[in-house]
């Protein structure tokens, strides 16, 4: 189906266009919500390396990941809003 035909229909209510593309964003969404919760009990960022548990480790690399993807272009505009919303002091640079 071309991309025309996607964004019309997305308009409508109970088309699901992209289930797999769904539950991407929403695995996105529960870490972004872990990574928020993380920030609020530690006061810190967590870290990809000399990490204190595996659950830092695992939300450091995951954060690592939206810096890469921030300064290669890749990162979606509403990731990055979500971002810059939910932990403000997420980036390291602009």
């Amino acid at each position: 189906m071309s991309a025309a035909k996607v964004i019309l229909l997305d308009g409508l209510e109970g088309w699901q266009g992209h289930p797999q593309q769904q539950l991407l964003d929403e695995r996105w969404r529960s870490t972004l919500a872990a990574l928020t919760a993380y920030v609020a009990a530690v006061g810190e960022m967590p870290r990809y390396k000399n990490y204190a548990s595996e659950h830092e480790r695992t939300l450091g690399v995951w954060l690592h990941t939206q810096h890469q993807r921030r300064s290669e272009g890749t990162l979606q505009s509403w990731r990055l809003e979500a971002l810059d919303a939910a932990v403000p002091s997420w980036r390291s640079r602009s």
